[in-house]
């Protein structure tokens, strides 16, 4: 993106938001919007203060001779319930969604990152597809079609799984990703009545998706840890979101996630964030202490 666009458009928002009461606040921090690139998210908790925030950002880029394109900008509810928002821009009803992709990541009102694990899923099988040839060809070795399996394919699956938190259904569904991938790679079909703790040995690759999904996740936890404390994820990590929760069970959380793996790690959460500090230390054990055998391969 050309420097003086991105000037341009940081102007325009810090002008137009800067006297209204928009956003939400972490430990006494206010964030009104996320930026990437030519990509605004303006966060809003009402949608009084959302549709003046949005006004002001369409007067403000007029003045700067930038117009926001309306077919494209869409609104969403995060929470509970089916409320579509109502709001105007330019006298047209912008699109309300409860599904939207940001960052190559989807951001659902009702499934949480349930609907990213599918979206990756279907990318991942796509291209395992589009790879078909390689895999029935005969003059390729087995140790070449794993490798492109692991750049290609397994690649695009993980992307963004530092940021699941998926439940037990989920991560069968993944398991029977792989499984079903690597048995055409084999070239067998469950009519051959072959066991699923043959087919990784046969291929020598006895790697465990969800533990791999653990480990970047640590990793990336301990990024966030070390962040400095001005940084929107350091915030969103340790700090207090105004507001009171729902009755009933709670939706299972990062940090929920990231504590069991850490209990996983035999280390409590606590001592897990001082460890995180050296960033050689905390890469080292998460490899040592999450060194794992895949339970589909078979025991010797």
């Amino acid at each position: 993106m050309p420097l003086l666009f991105a000037i341009f458009l940081e102007i325009i928002v810090v002008t137009s938001l800067e006297d209204i009461d928009i956003g939400a606040w972490i430990n006494g921090h206010r964030l009104t919007d996320l930026q990437f690139a030519d990509d605004i998210a303006l966060l809003a908790e009402s949608e009084i203060s959302f549709q003046e925030a949005l006004s002001s950002l369409w007067q403000n880029s007029k003045q700067m001779e930038m117009k926001i394109n309306v077919a494209k900008t869409e609104t969403q509810l995060l929470g509970y319930g089916s409320v579509s928002l109502s709001i105007e821009l330019e006298g047209q009803d912008l699109k309300h969604t409860d599904k939207f992709v940001y960052l190559g990541g989807v951001m659902n009102s009702v499934e949480g990152t349930e609907a990213d694990v599918k979206r990756r899923i279907g990318i991942a099988r796509g291209i395992f597809q589009m790879l078909s040839k390689i895999w029935t060809q005969r003059d390729l070795s087995k140790a070449l079609k794993t490798e492109v399996f692991e750049v290609m394919v397994i690649s695009a699956l993980l992307y963004n799984s530092e940021t699941w938190v998926i439940k037990a259904a989920t991560k069968n569904r993944l398991k029977a990703f792989k499984m079903a991938c690597l048995r055409k790679i084999v070239g067998v079909t469950k009519r051959d009545r072959i066991r699923n703790t043959e087919i990784p040995s046969r291929l020598n690759w006895q790697k465990d998706i969800i533990k791999r999904i653990q480990q970047r996740r640590l990793k990336y936890f301990g990024h966030v840890a070390r962040m400095n404390t001005e940084r929107y994820p350091y915030m969103a990590f340790y700090g207090q979101v105004q507001g009171t929760r729902r009755k009933g069970r709670q939706k299972k959380r990062w940090v929920d996630t990231i504590k069991q793996d850490c209990k996983e790690m035999h280390l409590k959460f606590y001592d897990a964030i001082q460890m995180t500090q050296n960033r050689q230390v905390w890469r080292k054990s998460v490899e040592e202490l999450l060194t794992y055998v895949d339970p589909t391969s078979p025991r010797h």
